[in-house]
This record gives structure tokens, C-alpha cells and sequence, in this order.
């Protein structure tokens, strides 16, 4: 559900895939678990992300210069 639901630009990307293939025969089945894959991927990062930004925010406050 979390990579079926997963959105960029405002779209909900693999939905739109299929969207723009209706009626088509879906010959590039690789095509489409590398998309999966890389979505997969990247929500896998972001969750990384996530987790240490707010760390990583800390720090860069702290190290600007005091006026």
C-alpha cells in the first residue's frame, strides 16, 4: 500500500503508470518492478531522512554564528 500510494508532483505515480497503459498489453513487466523498486527505495530513504533530520538541524543552528 505504501508504494502503490506513494505520490510525487501531486500524483499517485504507479497509478498513473497503468492510467497512461490502459488497454495497452503490459509487455515491459521488468519496466514496471524497477518502478516499483525504486519507489520502494525511496521511501525507504526519506524514512531514513526523516529520522535524522531533526538531529542534523540542531547541529546547523548551533553552529551559525551568534550576532
Amino acid at each position: 500500500p505504501e508504494v502503490w500510494n506513494y505520490h510525487i508532483g501531486g500524483y499517485q505515480v504507479l497509478q498513473k503508470y497503468l492510467k497512461e497503459r490502459k488497454g495497452q498489453n503490459i509487455d515491459d513487466a521488468p519496466h514496471f518492478c524497477r518502478i516499483v523498486t525504486a519507489l520502494s527505495k525511496t521511501i525507504e530513504i526519506q524514512k531514513q531522512i526523516d529520522e535524522i533530520y531533526p538531529e542534523v538541524e540542531k547541529e546547523l543552528i548551533q553552529s551559525l554564528p551568534q550576532s
